[in-house]
């Protein structure tokens, strides 16, 4: 951390690359989202309006693939960045679910219905940010197998009987609305509109948050970071 940064009161949450390859992924996302739900509910008068405005089914599906294909390449390249890097490699560490984050699940059950008297304390990803991480990596992947499939029908009617397509399709139209009522509400919530950081987490943005929102939210983190000496 820079001088700078300390004598701010902030801390380095998200480097510049994670934070390069969060904004891709949720503008790709939103694209999909749009150009996919206006095809799966094509009889509604909204849906229609979008594809006209997007020029008509045939420029609908380009536009759709396009950004199916930068989503898989951008998939890809976050996994080269957690598998390899040195930087990849401390987050991907962090964000492994373990024993610790079911019990803090668990209690964090327990306090919110006054059976427990401390809600638990968090390092740096807590298990919200655990289990939103994993599923939106799980979700992205399945959607991207069946989208796949999907595209080649052809090639995936010779190895795979109807039934399976069909299965894909259904896979691939809710797995895509699961992931963005997860994603664009669920997570919208807990990082922007939560009243602990609203109306904005800045991280994503500048890559820092304050020490003392830290001190809050990520206790373990910060005395982490105190006694690395970078606070």
């Amino acid at each position: 951390m820079s001088r700078a940064d300390l004598a701010s009161g902030q801390v380095i949450r998200m480097s510049l690359l994670f934070r390069v390859q969060h904004l891709v992924l949720t503008v790709l996302l939103l694209i999909l989202a749009v150009t996919g739900f206006s095809l799966m509910y094509h009889d509604n008068a909204l849906a229609q309006a979008i594809i006209r405005l997007e020029g008509g089914v045939h420029n609908r599906g380009i536009v759709h693939r396009i950004a199916a294909v930068l989503l898989m390449a951008n998939v890809a390249h976050h996994l080269f960045y957690m598998l390899l890097s040195r930087e990849g490699k401390r987050e991907f560490q962090d964000l492994i679910i373990g024993r610790r984050d079911i019990d803090d699940f668990l209690q964090s059950l327990r306090y919110n219905i006054g059976a427990a008297a401390e809600y638990p304390l968090f390092g740096k990803y807590g298990y919200k940010e655990k289990f939103q991480y994993w599923g939106a990596s799980v979700g992205t992947v399945l959607i991207s197998i069946t989208g796949f499939m999907l595209w080649a029908e052809e090639f995936s009617m010779r190895l795979f009987p109807k039934f399976v397509l069909d299965l894909a399709l259904v896979v691939h139209g809710y797995q895509g609305l699961l992931a963005f009522v997860i994603l664009f509400f669920w997570h919208l919530y807990n990082v922007h509109l939560h009243p602990s950081v609203f109306p904005m987490n800045p991280s994503w943005i500048t890559g820092k948050v304050s020490a003392e929102w830290l001190r809050r939210e990520h206790p373990l983190e910060y005395e982490k970071l105190k006694e690395e000496g970078l606070l």
